[in-house]
């Protein structure tokens, strides 16, 4: 059985469970393995569980299309929360944060300025 637990302490930035099966992992960083599994391995209907290092707003966007069951983070942005939340995909973090670079400064990373204002159709659709 998958757990956060074994994610927490693997090398994996995303993995992307169906029945406690891993269906798809990646250790590229930021929003890249996402945009991957949405454009090769994404099938309507799915019941996913997606375990993410660090959820900002641009990932979060993703998420909403891929429509997961539950997402696991230790990381989480106030816009990845916001858009969990507003587009109701359950979700729990370990740590909540201005953005992912606040980490190491007080900046908003390149992907979560893309977002501002878009839908998460919106936003897929600039990423093509």
């Amino acid at each position: 059985m998958y757990s956060y637990e074994r994610f927490l302490n693997s090398k994996w930035s995303l993995v992307i469970t169906e029945s406690d099966r891993i269906i798809f992992r990646s250790r590229a960083t930021a929003i890249k393995p996402l945009i991957r599994y949405l454009k090769q391995h994404h099938k309507p209907g799915r019941q996913v569980i997606i375990y993410d290092k660090y959820v900002g707003r641009a990932a979060a966007l993703l998420m909403v299309l891929i429509k997961p069951v539950k997402v696991f983070t230790p990381v989480i942005s106030f816009g990845g929360e916001e858009t969990l939340k507003e587009f109701q995909v359950p979700y729990k973090a370990q740590k909540r944060v201005e953005y992912l670079m606040g980490m190491a400064s007080d900046e908003m990373c390149r992907w979560e300025k893309m977002t501002i204002g878009k839908t998460p159709e919106e936003f897929r659709d600039m990423l093509k």
